[in-house]
């Protein structure tokens, strides 16, 4: 269980940067195109890294809720996963853009988005593969995310 624990919380720490919303809302443009926000890359980190760490709160208390056995079924796991995880970041993925791109940021930033969908994608196929060290979806993503300055979104 230790291990589905550190490998749930990587996958919900890529994707954590949207569920709390504090993405730039506050530009007056009726616009919605939000590659052109003019967020500044310590802005995105900062703010990105907040969302993260209080979207990995939210999931350590549904992970403490959902796996509170000794050793959780693989049914349990699964309808963890697919109830919390996977629509967390799949919140987050969406969120994250609603923040804007740093200006020349557009391909790291995609990267990583595009990292975090496919490992989304890949749980939705089979929920279990993320507690498979070996082949854990999210482990570009977190990768990337760490490369990039976004310590609490990467696991």
């Amino acid at each position: 269980m230790r291990s589905f624990k550190v490998v749930a919380c990587s996958v919900v720490v890529v994707g954590a940067f949207v569920v709390a919303g504090c993405g730039s809302s506050d530009d007056d443009s009726s616009s919605d195109d939000s590659s052109t926000t003019t967020i500044t890359k310590a802005d995105f980190i900062t703010q990105a890294n907040a969302i993260c760490a209080s979207s990995n709160k939210v999931i350590d208390t549904a992970s403490e809720e959902a796996l509170s056995s000794a050793q959780p079924s693989d049914a349990e796991i699964e309808s963890f996963i697919n109830d919390a995880v996977i629509p967390g970041i799949e919140g987050q993925i969406s969120g994250i853009r609603d923040l804007g791109i740093p200006e020349g940021e557009d391909d790291q930033v995609n990267a990583i988005l595009d990292a975090a969908q496919s490992g989304v994608d890949t749980a939705k196929d089979d929920p279990l593969a993320m507690v498979n060290e070996q082949s854990d979806p999210f482990a570009e993503a977190n990768t990337l995310s760490t490369e990039y300055g976004l310590n609490e979104c990467a696991g």
